[in-house]
């Protein structure tokens, strides 16, 4: 009985460490994915601007 209580805990505990883990995760690749969109829009404007104009 108390093998089944603790293998219960273990997958509640590690559910629970899990989704903590992917929200921190989830947020700290949502920032650099900005970071690398914002760093890389000035470079397509300007590309999209020779495309245009020849």
């Amino acid at each position: 009985m108390r093998a089944i209580i603790e293998i219960f805990l273990a997958i509640i505990f590690s559910g629970v460490i899990g989704s903590s883990c992917a929200k921190f995760l989830s947020a700290t690749i949502k920032k650099e994915t900005i970071i690398k969109v914002s760093s890389g829009l000035g470079s397509l404007e300007s590309f999209t601007k020779k495309l245009t104009t020849n």
